[in-house]
């Protein structure tokens, strides 16, 4: 069996989205011939726990967790004695590419350790955090080993970027000389690869590999009719930047006067940088949208198992045509109807072919209030199902895409 040192900032117990991609390449790469051994954060400082992951990593995986310096702490400090602004400037001065940066000489020294110590055939790195491409390129130089990175969303590309120029300038050129020393590059949507294509022009196009996200949970296969006393919808994700539920709720608002009230529920679950529950109020909906902040993943199936619809949510920006969120995959694989509150682009497309789709405009109250009541019809009257098109969601299961990312390895050692 050939191996693979594995950099991933985010891994169990870490929970969230970013965490999935790293956790089911290690949990199925040893049935396609390679064993990962991962370097990772021993942190804290995290938004999401969930142990039971840890359950999925296979029992001769390694996991080498490294200590970090984290500013959370300063940032603490400073904001107590009113210099909450002298930190944001330390951070937008020093902390390239991001606040992560404190981990990159712990991590780079276990892994240094590691590689002296054991035979490796192949680093691997993935990001968010860059960090783990930095640490991943100066291993692949000192130990003389093929490295491959894999962007789960954009570095500097991200719409959400919000350094200035001068910063922007650095981390683009720290980022176009990683893309070139890079054996490959693995990119998780179309769109994204093509907007680096059109970025970092000088990089042949071959270096660069779509390797989607996935899912591989298992949800009941039944019809989904009618089978509560409520019509219930789920949101299971985060809110932050730009996306948000407010037109949404003024939907909701609206669809108050046309059912009764105890027959519609709405479940938030999820991190978010706005207050669901100050929303819910200002709209007058606080009886039938609830918020969690967070569920262990287990929790969460069995939630969307008792929904009757999935909301998918994304903003329109120039970028949204490009964003497909890592939760749209599970719900492909749910058996449930989704209705996406969403603009043209590849998060439209695949649900389009995976036939769960039901689409709104996310700029216009009214066309959201009429698919939404157009989905209560069908639940009240029994017929709210859907047909999935298993051939082509398949594609998307977390163990294909391994064996996608196995025949790379193979392909470059």
């Amino acid at each position: 069996m050939k191996h693979v040192l594995f950099i991933a900032y985010h891994f169990p117990p870490l929970a969230g989205g970013g965490t999935f991609r790293s956790l089911k390449f290690v949990k199925y790469l040893p049935e396609f011939g390679w064993l990962p051994t991962v370097i990772t954060s021993n942190t804290k400082n995290y938004w999401a726990y969930d142990e039971t992951l840890l359950q999925e990593v296979p029992k001769k995986v390694k996991i080498i967790r490294a200590e970090e310096l984290d500013p959370f702490y300063l940032h603490i400090i400073l904001s107590k004695i009113g210099l909450g602004k002298l930190y944001q400037k330390i951070r937008d001065r020093f902390f390239i590419p991001d606040e992560k940066i404190g981990w990159i000489p712990f991590a780079y020294r276990k892994a240094v350790k590691e590689l002296k110590k054991e035979k490796y055939d192949l680093i691997f790195s993935t990001s968010p955090t860059p960090c783990a491409h930095i640490i991943a390129v100066k291993l692949s130089y000192r130990f003389n080993l093929p490295w491959i990175a894999d962007y789960r969303d954009h570095w500097t590309l991200n719409p959400d970027y919000r350094y200035d120029l001068s910063r922007y300038k650095i981390e683009n050129n720290i980022e176009n000389q990683l893309h070139h020393k890079a054996a490959s590059i693995i990119i998780n949507t179309e769109g994204n690869k093509n907007d680096i294509l059109e970025t970092f022009k000088d990089i042949p196009s071959k270096k660069y590999t779509v390797i989607h996200n996935g899912s591989d949970t298992t949800f009941p296969i039944e019809k989904n009719n009618k089978k509560h006393n409520k019509f219930r919808m789920i949101y299971t994700g985060t809110f932050y930047g730009r996306r948000n539920p407010i037109t949404f709720m003024k939907s909701l608002s609206q669809i108050k006067k046309d059912i009764r009230i105890n027959e519609i529920e709405v479940n938030f679950i999820g991190n978010s940088q706005w207050d669901i529950n100050d929303l819910s109020k200002k709209y007058e909906i606080s009886d039938i949208v609830h918020f969690s902040p967070f569920l262990p993943i287990q929790e969460l199936n069995n939630q969307i198992i008792e929904s009757d619809v999935l909301l998918l949510f994304i903003d329109s920006t120039p970028n949204s045509p490009h964003v497909v969120p890592s939760k749209l995959y599970d719900y492909l694989f749910s058996n449930r109807p989704v209705l996406g509150i969403i603009n043209d682009g590849n998060a439209k497309e695949i649900l389009k072919k995976s036939n769960l789709g039901f689409f709104a405009d996310p700029d216009s109250p009214e066309d959201i209030k009429n698919q939404i009541l157009n989905l209560y019809h069908l639940w009240e009257t029994g017929q709210l199902h859907v047909e999935p098109n298993w051939e082509y969601i398949q594609r998307f299961h977390r163990r294909n895409l391994t064996e996608q990312l196995a025949e790379m390895f193979d392909s470059i050692v």
